[in-house]
C-alpha cells in the first residue's frame, strides 16, 4: 500500500513538472544581427530578407534577389534563493546556437517569394542533480525549427500584403528528480510537428521615409508523443515505476506585431514596435500516460506585451551604428513560475554594427537581457523562493543581393 501511494504521489508531481517544462515555450523573437542591434523594432523595415520573420509584406519592396544566413548565440544562467534557508543555487550556464536562413526573390514587379528557416521558440536549463528543487526540474529543453515560405504582393508603392505557411518541428527533453524515498530521477523526451500560418500588411505613406506595419502569426498546436525513462535509486521501486509512453499537447501562442519606421533624415532611422504574445494558449494542458493518472494542467499563462524602440545611424563608408531598448512583460504569474522556466519581466539593452558594400552586407548585434527578480509562491511548480536570470544574445548575419 505504501509503495502504491508513493507511486501515485510521484506520478502527480511528475505530470505537473512535465507540463511546465513542455508548456512554457520561450519566444526568441530577435532573429537577425541587424534586428538585434535595433531592438528588433524592424517590422516596418524593408532592408533585409529577415522580413520573412518580422513582416513578410516588406519582401515585396526588396529589389532583385536577397539571401542571408547567420546565427543567434544565446547564453543564460538562472539563480534561485530559497525563502526558508536563504541558500542560493545557480543553474549551469547554457550556451545555444540558433542558425537562421532567409531568402527572397522577385517575380515581376509586384510579387515576391520568401523563405525563412529559424528557431523562434526554445528553452534550455540544467540545475544540479541534488538541488533543493530537483523534484520540480533538474533539466529542461524545448527546441523548435520553423520552415516558413511566404508570398508578398505590392498593390502599388504604398501598400503590400503577404501570407505564409508555418511548419514547426519541436522536441522536448527533461529530467526530474524522484521523491527522496524512491531516489534517482526520470527522463522524459518526445517530438511533434505543428502547422500554422501568418499574414502581414505594410503601408508606406512616404516610401522609404515613413512606414507602418501589422503582422499576425497564428497559434500552432503541438501533439508530443514520447517516453518516460524511470531510473529509481531504490531498486525496490523498479517494478512499480516502469518505463512507459506519454502524450501531451501544447499550443504555441499567437503573435501580433504593430510597428512604425521613420527617417527624419537619410542617415537616421527610428523604429518602434509592440508585440502582443497570447500566452493564454497555455491555459490548460492535457498530459496522458499509459499507466500513470491522466492530468489536466492549468499553467495560467497570460497575454504579454513587449515594447521595442531602436535607432540606426548610417555613417560613412557603408557603416551603420545601432542601439535599442526593450521592455518585455513576463507571461507566467508567480504561482506558475518553475525552475524549467523562471519567467519574469525583462529589460533589454541592445547595440550593433552593420556594413554594406556592393552586393555584400554583414550585421552584428548584441543584447543584454536583465530579468527582474520573480518570487515563486511555492507549490507543485517550484519550491518557494526568488529567481533571478541573466542572459545575453549575440547575432551575426551575412547577406548578399543579386
Amino acid at each position: 500500500m505504501r509503495r502504491t501511494l508513493v507511486t501515485v504521489t510521484f506520478s502527480a508531481s511528475l505530470l505537473f513538472a512535465a507540463g511546465r517544462a513542455r508548456a512554457s515555450g520561450f519566444l526568441i523573437y530577435d532573429l537577425s544581427g541587424e534586428a538585434i542591434g535595433r531592438a528588433s523594432a524592424v517590422s516596418a523595415e524593408t532592408r533585409e530578407p529577415a522580413a520573412n520573420w518580422f513582416n513578410p509584406a516588406a519582401l515585396a519592396y526588396l529589389e532583385g534577389s536577397n539571401v542571408a544566413a547567420g546565427a543567434v548565440i544565446v547564453s543564460a544562467r538562472s539563480y534561485f534563493t530559497a525563502k526558508d534557508s536563504g541558500e542560493q543555487t545557480s543553474s549551469e550556464r547554457g550556451n545555444f546556437v540558433l542558425p537562421t536562413i532567409y531568402a527572397q526573390t522577385k517575380l515581376g514587379q509586384r510579387v515576391a517569394l520568401g523563405l525563412g528557416i529559424y528557431s523562434a521558440f526554445g528553452i534550455g536549463l540544467r540545475w544540479p542533480d541534488d538541488w533543493h528543487g530537483r523534484e520540480n526540474a533538474i533539466s529542461a529543453s524545448l527546441q523548435t525549427v520553423s520552415f516558413n515560405p511566404n508570398v508578398a504582393v505590392s498593390a502599388d508603392e504604398h501598400w503590400s500584403f503577404a501570407a505564409g505557411f508555418d511548419a514547426i518541428r519541436s522536441t522536448v527533453d527533461f529530467e526530474n528528480g524522484l521523491p527522496s524515498i524512491v531516489g534517482g530521477k526520470v527522463r522524459l523526451a518526445g517530438g511533434a510537428w505543428g502547422y500554422g500560418f501568418n499574414v502581414a500588411a505594410l503601408y508606406r505613406p512616404l516610401p522609404d521615409r515613413l512606414h507602418f506595419a501589422l503582422t499576425y502569426r497564428s497559434r500552432v498546436k503541438l501533439s508530443y508523443d514520447g517516453r518516460a525513462d524511470f531510473q529509481p535509486g531504490n531498486p525496490d521501486f523498479s517494478r512499480s515505476l516502469p518505463d512507459q509512453p506519454g502524450h501531451a499537447e501544447i499550443t504555441l501562442p499567437d503573435i501580433i506585431t504593430a510597428g512604425v519606421i521613420g527617417r527624419p533624415t537619410r542617415a537616421l532611422t527610428l523604429g518602434f514596435d509592440v508585440n502582443a504574445v497570447l500566452w493564454s494558449t497555455y491555459d490548460q494542458i492535457p498530459i496522458d500516460f499509459e499507466s500513470a493518472p491522466d492530468r489536466m494542467l492549468n499553467p495560467q499563462g497570460h497575454t504579454a506585451l513587449t515594447f521595442r524602440g531602436g535607432v540606426d545611424v548610417a555613417l560613412p563608408l557603408g557603416v551603420h551604428a545601432r542601439g535599442g531598448l526593450i521592455y518585455d512583460r513576463g507571461a507566467i504569474p508567480a504561482q506558475g513560475v518553475s525552475p524549467a522556466l523562471p519567467d519574469s519581466d525583462r529589460i533589454d539593452l541592445t547595440a550593433g554594427l552593420g556594413y554594406e558594400r556592393g552586393f555584400f552586407k554583414a550585421d552584428l548585434g548584441y543584447m543584454l537581457v536583465l530579468f527582474l527578480p520573480m518570487d515563486a509562491t511555492g507549490g507543485v511548480e517550484s519550491p518557494e523562493g526568488r529567481y533571478v536570470t541573466h542572459a545575453e544574445l549575440l547575432g551575426l548575419t551575412v547577406g548578399a543581393h543579386f
